[in-house]
């Protein structure tokens, strides 16, 4: 008879003993191939993060510091003078841009009604108020309040001129109102 030749029987421990459909044995095949390389990927990311945050660290210390110095350049007192100086002087002309697109322009009837007025009687108070006009002044005698009275009276730009007079110890004080007809 023919002889068979007796196969050897052994253990190959590198074949796996599982089957391949198992849902372990295919997390774990892909874990050993592709995981490694994206677990290597993170590690690289998260040390360029983490080396990027010292330079960023050291741009904001940077920045702060020249924040600082200019604050501390800005708190200065001839800075904040300046400053306020400056800041009225902005607040004046935009003042005086809103005045004089919206305001009339009164300087001609205020320089003549001042101008009309005697050295001997010394002007206090000066009010305009559209057309009204208000004016207290004193006196040393009572013939210049006449002669003042007398020329507004016989004026014709002038209407309702009204005067009160009250005598305080050496002094006349004299109030005097009237209305402007028409502008200078």
């Amino acid at each position: 008879m023919l002889k068979r030749r007796k196969k050897r029987k052994f253990i190959n421990l590198l074949n796996p003993v599982y089957s391949p459909n198992e849902g372990f044995v295919k997390v774990y095949e892909w874990l050993t191939s592709v995981g490694k390389y994206m677990l290597i990927v993170v590690e690289i990311v998260a040390l360029a993060v983490f080396m990027s945050r010292f330079i960023l660290d050291k741009e904001n210390n940077d920045l702060t510091e020249e924040i600082n110095s200019k604050i501390s350049v800005l708190s200065t007192e001839p800075w904040r003078s300046n400053n306020i100086f400056y800041e009225n002087y902005h607040k004046l002309i935009s003042d005086v841009s809103v005045v004089s697109s919206k305001q009339e322009l009164n300087s001609n009837v205020v320089s003549e009604i001042i101008s009309s007025v005697p050295l001997t009687l010394h002007l206090q108070t000066f009010s305009l108020n559209g057309g009204r006009v208000s004016l207290t002044f004193s006196a040393s005698n009572l013939n210049d309040v006449r002669i003042y009275e007398s020329a507004l009276k016989s004026n014709q730009l002038y209407d309702d001129v009204t005067f009160g007079i009250s005598k305080e110890e050496s002094e006349i004080q004299v109030n005097v109102t009237f209305n402007i007809k028409e502008t200078v």
